[in-house]
């Protein structure tokens, strides 16, 4: 191994740090960088749980840079993604010794679509376009039009005013709709391509999990070539890729897909091959309310009946769609339709002919049959791991402080020991071996935080506890003065404490009663109040400072029983001889409390409590595997010792209020 990259990654990580005020290298982040920078000239596989406060990002970016490969970056949020481009590499543009090139490529459904807009408004978009088949709805569109006349991005989240999601719709496409560069007359004017076009002339591709999950589901044909792949937020990389490489069938498919043919179908012909569509749309949609959210086989009985008649009608409606000619008005709509057509067709016959190690069930909420692989670490060890080194980071990754669990879960085989020579003999293009590094945060958490386990409570499976528990939480929001985040694991749980804390003298907010980015604003503003809210908020939250001094965690968040994938992939463990639970639901449970608990301390100077409301965190023997990958906070199960702690830190933010 080369140890220059690494030496001189640390070098300049000093140089760097030496351009912030007050900044200094800590020993996991030097670590961090050493090992990044060794995977990259090794090309192996890291595996990085990195706490919070390490300076992870800088961490992976200066040996990247450093090294000159070309790199794909993937983050699970948004916020994330914003970091890196917009704060974290301009600053590495201006102080690193090497020029810094990025771009940003999201899916082309954040992207205006060009051809469906000048269908609409023609080539100037200055006007509605006088046919019919190009009206489109809402007043929205030309919002969007005459932004785009002015220089507009094409990214939705640079509009200057918001517009609906039918709107947006309605000037947009989904991959499953785009036929492609080559077959659009937009093509060279398309916002997507344009940000693919920018991401080839960059070192960097800033991406996120779903997109490069669909990259590997498409045979790697979507981003941009890179040499290696980072993924930040990893613990989240399993869940993107499940939705990638699985499918939806339901109603709505089949009524976007009519939106787009019966413009097209000859007038002869379009109302009996339009309404055949629709007609089995109805059916599957009646089928699909009154099935229960569970696990089923979609060939089977009435259902299978309905799912292939949809199939064999748009299979129809698609035929029957003339070619056009090179001056056809519709030529865009046709290929976008035709592109739809046949993703619905592969993938209601992906539900009528379910490949073996796939499980399907019904997602009540969205009306759909949900259709995905029980395990993604083959798909992703054959189309990923054997062919570009992969860095996995994320502040929560281990179980028990085993990597085990997420490097089964994503296709890494076995470990490599930090100390072992690296093979120079191996056959294939890379060996799904992976080196493996945990390091501390910066922040002193003994110091700062309590983490208080309500072993007086009742067992949350016995009848008094959430009385007990709403009555603990009161206690507790009560001695922090507010400046409380209470995330649960149920509505009805949410509804329970929120119901208990409403006559509280601090502004209580509950999830749902603003949209999330708004609501969380208005939490971290107010600096007493109160946020309620159930699994979404559990991790992405960041609060530092004075509105955030207790976490309240209603119990340990073990997946539901019933959850259909849940239950395939225990039963796929079971078949094999492991334990289900060790292996399905603690780290589940594990990574989802490590992440809610490191909502408290964001920076050096947050103090607070995490108050798990689960006596079984201390009772039982698997709470000391949990307790292993939780920040390091001191621990009590004494109630008073938490409320006076609570109250110290209230005492000290008011005197600093007044001060």
């Amino acid at each position: 191994m080369d140890d220059s990259l690494a030496a001189e990654s640390v070098a300049v990580l000093h140089e760097v740090l030496g351009a912030k005020e007050g900044a200094v290298a800590r020993p996991g982040q030097i670590e961090m960088v050493e090992a990044v920078a060794a995977a990259l000239g090794d090309q192996r596989h890291l595996v990085v749980e990195a706490g919070t406060g390490t300076g992870k990002s800088l961490a992976y970016l200066i040996p990247i840079i450093l090294s000159g490969y070309r790199v794909a970056i993937s983050t699970a949020t948004k916020s994330l993604q914003n970091q890196l481009a917009d704060i974290e590499l301009p600053f590495l543009a201006d102080h690193l010794p090497v020029p810094v090139t990025w771009s940003v490529v999201k899916g082309r459904q954040s992207y205006a679509c060009m051809a469906k807009l000048v269908e609409s408004f023609g080539a100037d978009l200055d006007g509605r376009a006088t046919a019919e088949m190009f009206a489109l709805p809402g007043d929205g569109l030309e919002g969007i039009a005459a932004w785009i006349r002015e220089g507009g991005s094409g990214d939705r989240d640079d509009l200057p005013e918001t517009v609906t999601d039918e709107v947006w719709r309605s000037a947009s496409v989904s991959g499953m709709e785009c036929p492609g560069k080559a077959s659009c007359d937009q093509g060279g004017s398309c916002f997507a391509e344009l940000a693919l076009d920018r991401a080839r002339d960059a070192q960097l591709t800033v991406t996120n999990h779903h997109l490069y999950a669909l990259h590997l589901a498409a045979d790697r044909r979507i981003l941009p070539e890179h040499d290696a792949v980072v993924f930040d937020e990893a613990h989240k990389l399993e869940a993107a890729s499940s939705a990638a490489f699985g499918v939806d069938v339901g109603a709505g498919r089949l009524t976007a897909f009519t939106n787009n043919v019966q413009r097209l179908i000859p007038p002869t012909q379009r109302n009996e091959l339009v309404d055949a569509v629709r007609h089995y749309g109805g059916l599957l949609d009646d089928i699909i309310a009154d099935l229960p959210e569970a696990r089923l086989s979609p060939a089977e009985g009435e259902l299978g009946e309905v799912i292939l008649g949809a199939l064999r009608a748009v299979a129809r409606a698609d035929r029957a769609v003339p070619k056009p000619d090179e001056e056809d008005p519709l030529r865009g709509a046709v290929a976008r339709a035709r592109n739809q057509g046949g993703h619905l067709q592969a993938d209601f016959g992906l539900a009528l002919d379910m490949p073996e190690g796939y499980v399907a069930w019904v997602e009540a909420g969205r009306r759909v049959i949900r259709v995905a692989p029980v395990s993604v670490a083959t798909p992703i060890a054959a189309n990923l791991l054997v062919h570009h080194p992969a860095i996995l980071t994320s502040a929560t990754l281990t179980t028990g402080g085993s990597f085990a669990a997420i490097a089964g879960k994503l296709g890494l085989v076995s470990k490599q020991p930090a100390d072992d020579p690296v093979a120079t003999d191996v056959a294939e293009p890379l060996e799904r071996t992976y080196r493996e590094l945990r390091v501390e945060g910066s922040f002193d958490y003994s110091r700062q935080g309590l983490l208080y386990i309500a072993a007086g409570l009742p067992d949350p499976r016995d009848g008094g506890w959430q009385q007990a528990a709403a009555d603990e939480a009161m206690q507790l929001v009560a001695a922090a003065g507010g400046r409380a985040l209470v995330l649960t694991t149920s509505f009805r749980m949410m509804q329970a404490l929120a119901g208990a804390l409403v006559d509280g003298p601090f502004e209580l907010l509950v999830q749902g009663e603003l949209p999330k980015r708004q609501l969380i604003a208005q939490f971290a503003a107010a600096e007493t109040s109160v946020l309620v809210a159930t699994m979404g908020y559990w991790e992405g939250i960041d609060v530092p400072g004075p509105s955030l001094s207790l976490v309240v965690i209603d119990r340990i968040p073990f997946p539901r029983p019933d959850d259909p994938l849940m239950q395939a992939r225990r039963e796929a463990v079971t078949a094999r001889g492991g334990s289900p639970f060790d292996e399905v639901d603690l780290p589940h449970a594990t990574v989802m409390l490590a992440q809610g608990s490191g909502r408290l301390i964001r920076n050096e100077t947050d103090r607070g409590v995490v108050a798990v409301l689960d006596r079984r965190l201390s009772a039982m023997r698997y709470g000391q595997r949990i307790l292993r990958s939780l920040p390091r906070l001191l621990r009590t199960s004494d109630r008073e010792r938490a409320l006076r702690f609570l109250a110290e830190v209230a005492a000290a933010r008011s005197r600093k209020g007044e001060t």
